[in-house]
């Protein structure tokens, strides 16, 4: 007899493993570049510049003096006849914001569309592993680079190859997992973009820091890429493209529905929870489009989540693009290495593990609709914390975030697991890449606010009212969704 955990096979278990692994080194590749910024702006040359700590000087009082002075007094800042101070790249400004965003969501989101059409009709596992070779390569290839258009066009490349794993994997998550093990089988496989985002500061600190043959940060890129490869050759080795099977259950259909009542379109597809093949002609890869295409526009349910989805998303990335930034401002001294892969691996990862746990567990006791319970909740704590980490000095902030991630990570897992929910088998993919268009092609966009309110008010004021504040938006709107259904 075969060993199951939750009613599932290990070797599901084992498959989502994988692809968790595949999404962690695609999520280190993205955020990556905010880690290095500073070194990477210095090599290249591009961005805002201002005055920064000579290299060599450690002394703490003289880096606080060095922020914030003018290009004159910048080299007047001497001890002992040495300056102290240079005037160099920050790492930060619109072409980092540029570069870091909407360089990388551009192609994303396209692709992502595009990928998701072709994984409706071709085996989605040899596809997902083309995706990852192609985001592997992008990432050693960046760590070549030697001018700003080639980090753009790079980006461009990066971007079109992880496009792919969340459209791709959730398909496939969603035709190996029944209804009682899909939250936390969702949850597990974005616990990716934790491991992927905190191993981003250990690699691009420590590694840069080492300066192995003098490369400084270029071989970060190389050490992404490579583990990449890897975990692509398990992938298209040891994972084999599952049946595609309908997805919700004649159970929940019975049940009062998140979208139902006033959409029978969509009631068509909550129906019947079944591990039996769908026997179906395929629709071409247009027909395709436009089914998942009305699906959104004809359910305005569907798209209030989607709006909660992407001011919560904006949130992400105007903390992610600008936390090492945030910290090389105000708390220059701190480990950041260590300490956000505390924060983000243990907190994001028990974060979002505990919310599909946790949703499956009360969609199993009152009804599939009862997922938004969770993510409200959820949204509605980790807002004030998330102010209470740019309140607080270290290390009591980062106490604090991971408090915040125990709680704010919990949605996308959730999320993920009710819209594949509610897609129907043969839009699935595609619905999915639409969804993860319009929510990263609006964080991106939100995420230009932060360099346009730091002019005005500082950075991190820009910050409360961009992280912070749309963590509380995000809880708003979601319970709009709640409360109409």
């Amino acid at each position: 007899m075969a060993l199951t955990f939750r009613g599932e096979s290990w070797y599901s278990w084992y498959s989502v493993i994988i692809m968790m692994g595949c999404y962690a080194f695609g999520e280190l590749g993205h955020f990556l570049i905010g880690i290095v910024s500073r070194p990477l702006a210095q090599d290249v040359k591009f961005g805002d510049q201002g005055c920064l700590p000579n290299r060599t000087d450690t002394n703490k009082d003289h880096i606080k003096d060095c922020f914030g002075s003018n290009y004159t007094s910048c080299s007047e800042m001497t001890i002992n006849s040495t300056t102290y101070c240079e005037w160099n790249y920050l790492g930060s400004g619109i072409e980092y914001q540029v570069l870091a965003g909407p360089a990388f969501i551009a192609v994303f989101t396209v692709m992502g569309i595009i990928l998701g059409v072709i994984g409706d009709l071709y085996n989605r596992v040899r596809l997902l592993s083309l995706c990852v070779t192609v985001y592997s390569l992008m990432a050693i290839l960046t760590g070549f680079s030697s001018q700003y258009w080639q980090l753009i066009l790079l980006r461009f490349g990066f971007g079109a190859g992880e496009a792919g794993c969340s459209p791709l994997t959730a398909s496939i998550v969603a035709d190996k997992f029944s209804l009682r093990s899909r939250g936390l089988a969702m949850s597990l496989f974005n616990w990716g973009i934790y491991f992927g985002y905190g191993l981003a500061f250990t690699v691009g600190n420590y590694v840069t820091q080492a300066n192995i043959i003098g490369q400084g940060w270029r071989w970060s890129y190389f050490l992404t890429g490579l583990p990449g490869l890897i975990m692509m050759a398990l992938l298209i080795t040891t994972v084999k493209e599952p049946q595609r099977t309908d997805v919700v259950a004649k159970k929940a259909s019975a049940e009062e529905g998140v979208l139902s009542e006033n959409h029978p379109e969509t009631d068509d597809h909550l129906l019947a929870e079944s591990t039996n093949q769908v026997k179906q002609e395929k629709p071409n890869g247009f027909a395709t489009f436009c089914k998942a295409l009305k699906l959104f526009v004809s359910n305005p349910a569907i798209l209030m989540l989607l709006l909660a989805a992407s001011v919560r998303h904006t949130a992400s990335f105007c903390w992610a693009y600008n936390t090492q930034i945030y910290f090389n401002l105000y708390y220059p001294e701190v480990d950041l290495g260590s300490w956000m892969l505390l924060c983000s691996i243990v907190g994001g990862s028990i974060g979002i593990a505990s919310g599909g746990i946790i949703s499956d567990l009360v969609v199993s006791k009152y009804g599939i609709n009862t997922r938004l319970w969770v993510l409200v909740i959820s949204q509605a704590v980790a807002s004030p914390l998330a102010a209470m980490v740019l309140y607080l000095s270290p290390p009591y902030c980062f106490i604090t975030l991971l408090s915040a991630y125990l709680f704010a990570e919990m949605w996308f897992g959730i999320l993920f697991t009710v819209f594949v929910e509610i897609f129907p088998i043969h839009v699935r993919s595609t619905s999915i890449a639409i969804f993860i268009f319009v929510m990263n092609n609006i964080a991106s966009s939100g995420q230009l606010l932060v360099p346009t309110l730091r002019y005005y008010l500082g950075l991190r004021t820009a910050l409360y009212f961009t992280y912070a504040g749309f963590y509380g938006l995000s809880k708003c709107n979601l319970n709009s969704v709640w409360c109409g259904n």
